[in-house]
């Protein structure tokens, strides 16, 4: 069926900037062009992550990192940062290098000739249970032919999404390049990132207890944040609360930032029970007398004198 533009449509319009489709298009996600979308139809009334957030019904740090995106594309400015003036002879730097993908002619030639090729394809349709789509098809070629990928490891990847649930391409491409970007070469590096992700998210639905989240995807700050948290500083959900509730008290909302310098200041000073914090902060609280000793410092003095007797 083809289409035609209605041009009922355009009584109200906003201007995109032609580079969006010319040069960054294939690169960004579909969740990365909804908020650079809201951004331009509400660019002279001012824009805000919260509201980008609540409109799009997207985590604040994913909002924030499709923002940083657009500025790096050189579509956006972020404010206080110096302005790149892009000469008429030069073009924009983008994120990636763009590789134009293999065609369906050119997949179906290679591929009669190229076992490997024709395998990949064949045992992707078995593992997703229906017929590769066009763009599906291309994707998964094009991380053989183009990126030398190897099919066993990008049928690792393809039945990792079946398990997840999560079989569009967009994640499979995403998480692909992920891999490459960290010299994934052989099944067991593959085996110990999607290993590293599980953890990632076990550490996430902790994080999402403690806080009384509603389950939902997290960006890949919030998994970053989790697995800090969780997996390498060690903190307890109960300890993981105590930061969530001074972070609400002081802030009156959620803010993975601040809970992550109360994490971190508690992280350096070995701190990890929420009795422990408390004791310290009565501590602190302690008036000092004239000679500039806390009561808690001078109790420290006394034992060391009767000690030496």
């Amino acid at each position: 069926m083809d289409y035609i533009l209605n041009n009922m449509a355009f009584t109200s319009s906003f201007l995109v900037p032609a580079a969006v489709s010319d040069q960054h298009l294939r690169l960004a996600s579909g969740n990365q062009i909804k908020v650079l979308l809201y951004f331009l139809r509400n660019v002279s009334g001012g824009t805000n992550v919260e509201d980008i957030s609540a409109f799009l019904k997207l985590p604040d740090g994913e909002v924030k990192d499709a923002l940083e995106f657009w500025a790096q594309a050189g579509i956006l400015v972020s404010i206080g940062a110096p302005v790149n003036e892009v000469k008429a002879e030069e073009k924009p730097k983008v994120a990636r290098p763009v590789t134009v993908k293999p065609t369906r002619e050119e997949i179906s030639a290679i591929a009669s000739t190229d076992e490997k090729l024709s395998f990949l394809l064949g045992e992707a349709e078995m593992k997703l249970a229906r017929t590769l789509r066009g763009n599906e098809m291309q994707t998964l070629s094009w991380l053989y032919l183009d990126h030398g990928m190897d099919v066993s490891i990008i049928l690792m990847l393809v039945e990792y999404a079946v398990s997840e649930g999560k079989t569009t391409i967009a994640f499979i491409e995403s998480i692909a390049l992920s891999w490459l970007e960290a010299g994934v070469t052989t099944l067991s590096d593959a085996e110990k990132q999607i290993e590293a992700r599980t953890k990632k998210k076990t550490a996430w639905g902790m994080v999402e207890a403690a806080f009384g989240i509603e389950h939902r995807m997290p960006s890949d700050k919030e998994l970053e944040y989790a697995n800090t948290w969780v997996i390498e500083w060690g903190f307890s959900r109960e300890m993981l609360k105590e930061a969530y509730n001074r972070c609400v008290d002081a802030k009156a909302k959620l803010d993975m930032r601040y809970v992550n310098g109360i994490l971190s200041r508690w992280f350096k000073d070995e701190i990890k029970s929420v009795e422990a914090t408390r004791e310290t902060e009565k501590v602190a609280a302690r008036p000092a007398d004239k000679k500039g000793f806390s009561a808690y410092d001078k109790s420290l003095v006394d034992k060391l004198l009767n000690n030496d007797d």
